[in-house]
């Protein structure tokens, strides 16, 4: 299979997510050397994993919520988005008084809202697999 045929538009966010990581990290050098690149690299790395995970996690949550019938309009989808904003919403409302930094202090409030997210989404998953089982089950 060619690679042109493996590449989806979605990847064009991975390779931003890199040069903004990346990018970051050498902003706050003072010289540019090797452990600077080498960090630079590292950190761009680990801002695509991030956004792969967080990608890939929504990408199954709306396929596995459409296999059991559900709308993608409904509260019952919206509910973990809902969650998770409202959470790292939270968390920068009331914790700027504890933070130095502004970057840690998004960092803990995406942390917080991604998790959220991903228990809501197991509860609202857990719950549409066991109301769509019953469906079938009484049909």
């Amino acid at each position: 299979m060619p690679l042109q045929d493996r590449f989806e538009r979605w990847h064009l966010l991975l390779f931003a997510a890199f040069l903004v990581g990346a990018g970051g990290s050498l902003s706050g050098a003072t010289a540019i050397h090797v452990p600077a690149l080498l960090a630079a690299v590292l950190s761009g790395l680990l801002w695509a994993f991030a956004v792969y995970v967080f990608v890939a996690t929504f990408r199954n949550y709306v396929a596995s919520y459409a296999e059991t019938g559900g709308s993608l309009w409904s509260p019952r989808f919206l509910a973990p988005f809902a969650v998770g904003a409202v959470a790292a919403v939270g968390i920068y409302v009331w914790e700027p008084i504890e933070r130095a930094s502004t970057g840690a202090l998004v960092a803990d409030a995406l942390t917080v809202g991604f998790w959220a997210f991903v228990l809501t989404m197991v509860l609202s998953l857990t719950g549409s697999y066991v109301v769509a089982g019953y469906r079938e089950g009484a049909q």
